[in-house]
Order: C-alpha cells, then structure tokens, then sequence
C-alpha cells in the first residue's frame, strides 16, 4: 500500500504536464506518451531504489517511541507495585531513564528491554507478575526513545551499550550488598537482539529471555521490505544497509544473532516466538535454539493466531507462567543437569511447553 500511494503520487505531476503538452504543443501524442512513460518508470525507479532507501535508513536512525505509546500512561504503581523513578547511563554515557523495582522475596533481577518504536511501558506487562511473584526489575528506554537521551539507532549494535549500562547500573547498585542479586537479562524484538549482542560482551548474567528475535539485519529488512513495501529483498537491502553504515556509523554486519549466541555464557536460555510472527518468523528463534550452548535452552513457539512479540498481550496468564517456570528452574542451583532432560520445547499457544 505504502508502495502504491507514492507511485500513484509520483504519477500525478506526470499526468498534469503530459495533459498540458497534450492540449498546447505540437508534439506527437504516441511520442509524448511513450517519453512520458519512460521518464515515469526512470523517476519511480529512483524514488524506490535510491531516494527510497535512504529515507528509510534515515527514518531508522532517528527513530523514537510511536505517538501511541507515548500517550500511554501505565506505570507500576498503577498494579500496586513498588518501584523508583532512575537514570543511569549507557556505556558510552548517554542518559537512559527508566523504572527500578526491587526483589522482595527473590535474590533476582530482571533487566528488561523493549522493541524499536516502543518504550519501557511495552514491558511492564510482562513483568508485573514477575515482579508480584517476588523478583525485581529494572525496566528502561533505550536510547532516543520514551525520557531517554537521543542517540543513533542501529536495530542493536548501539543499544547493546544501553544493557551493558543497565547491567552496571545493577551492579553498582548492589556492590556493597553481600547477597549479591542475579541478574536475567530480557528483551523483546530489537530488544532480543540488543541483550543478545551486550550478553556477548559480559558474564554478568545468570539467565537470558529472548522475545521475538532475529538473525540478523539483512534478512530482517529484505523480510520487511517485502512484507511493508513489496519490494523485493535485493536491491532494496543491499541500498538500505549502505545508508545505514553511514547514518548510524556501524558496519551491519556486525549484528549477527547467530555469532552472539557463540559468545554469550551457557546460562540457561527462553526463547519465544510464534508462527503469525510474519515480521520475524520462527526461523530466527529455531535456529538459536538450535545453536545455543546453555545446559537449559527452551523453545516456546506460539501459534498463527500471535503476531510479532504478542504473545504477552494475547496470552498473559500462560506468558506469565511461563516465565515464573523458567526463572524458578534457570535460578534454582541446579538447573538442568543435560540437554536431554531441558531440550527445549515447543508448542502451540493453547498448550505451555513444560520445563525439566
């Protein structure tokens, strides 16, 4: 549709200069049309393939929270759940703000990170029975969205200083704490792959929750530039990336799911996906499953009925499960003796998947 109105935009000036031309010159109406024609495929084909993927790497880059998600207004308090407003910052210093709940009767903290155009809110939906089940929180905005600093964004590579930030800031927090509390890392969408890329950098994790991930930047945008476009995934990636290394000022191919997960530690691993997923697909969440290292590695794929990272809205009761399961088995001190017994599982969203 996107495609359409903008050739049908690009048509019009076409259609108005050829009228004119029509009705005051002498020229021949077949030559007139068939230049006509070839100038409009020329321009479309610049606007599609060259001007088109700048905008939208341009658009990319300067991305921020979506007006529907900055009008919401939901906080903890609101679930009668306590927590502190807090600022820390990236590794590379921008200012991140976000919302601090602390354990209560669990020696566990969540650092939570949400999906490009979103904010924290996006997942305080799934940490409010977490965190009423006794485990703390640590729920923030990436950069350039909600009250965070603005930054470049790179679907990743940058934001994974954002976790290592909020990974620190948990730390120093809790540096003279005697009962020093674990930390899981979490993230949705982007988010995935952003916690995915900072669990590579640290091992300062006990856990890690993946929601809706991908494999890796090329594919996701030939998949997308398909799915929102109908463009075709080549020249079209190829054109993207080549604006994105400059406007974002890193090389794409960097954000690799699949050589992350080589260097992350084996902590136990939840992944989660869903087969009406057809912005991501399952394949990004198999092939992880597949490849990971953990002793513990679940797989929980929804059925076609959830859409990308919806699982938590569509089916909160079994999301929520889920991943109270997960964390009391990953964090137990004996999660998981081999792969046989915690082979990750899959099932449709009507059925959750048990844990070993």
């Amino acid at each position: 549709m996107i495609t359409l109105a903008l050739l049908a935009l690009l048509l019009l000036p076409f259609l108005l200069v050829g009228a004119v031309l029509a009705r005051f010159s002498r020229i021949n109406r077949r030559v007139l049309v068939r230049w006509c024609a070839i100038i409009y495929f020329a321009a479309a084909l610049l606007v599609l393939f060259g001007v088109g993927p700048y905008l939208a790497a341009w658009t990319i880059v300067h991305a921020g929270t979506r007006p529907q998600d900055r009008s919401l207004k939901d906080t903890p308090a609101r679930h009668s759940v306590a927590y502190e407003d807090v600022s820390f910052n990236a590794s590379d210093g921008l200012k991140l703000s976000g919302w601090f709940i602390p354990p209560t009767s669990k020696n566990a903290i969540l650092i939570c990170t949400h999906g490009l155009f979103r904010n924290r809110i996006e997942m305080l939906e799934r940490i409010i029975p977490v965190a009423r089940a006794g485990y703390g929180a640590l729920l923030y905005d990436t950069r350039s969205h909600g009250n965070s600093d603005p930054g470049l964004i790179s679907l990743g590579y940058h934001e994974r200083r954002d976790v290592l930030g909020a990974m620190e800031y948990v730390n120093r927090r809790y540096q003279d704490s005697a009962d020093h509390p674990k930390i899981v890392l979490m993230g949705v969408s982007m988010g995935a792959d952003s916690t995915l890329e900072a669990a590579a950098e640290s091992n300062d994790y006990a856990a890690v929750i993946l929601d809706s991930p991908f494999l890796n930047i090329r594919e996701t945008v030939a998949r997308h530039s398909w799915l929102l476009l109908r463009l075709p995934g080549f020249p079209f990636d190829s054109l993207f990336l080549f604006w994105l290394e400059r406007l974002a000022k890193f090389d794409p191919a960097r954000m690799d799911a699949e050589k992350a997960l080589a260097r992350i530690q084996p902590v136990p691993l939840l992944i989660i996906a869903s087969e009406g997923d057809n912005r991501m697909g399952t394949v990004a969440a198999r092939g992880l499953r597949d490849e990971a290292k953990s002793r513990l590695k679940i797989l929980k794929i929804y059925g076609k009925e959830v859409g990308h990272g919806a699982a938590a809205r569509l089916y909160p009761a079994q999301y929520s499960a889920l991943i109270l399961q997960f964390l009391e088995v990953a964090l137990s001190p004996t999660a998981a003796p081999n792969d046989s017994d915690a082979g990750g599982t899959t099932a449709s969203s009507a059925e959750e998947g048990s844990l070993q």
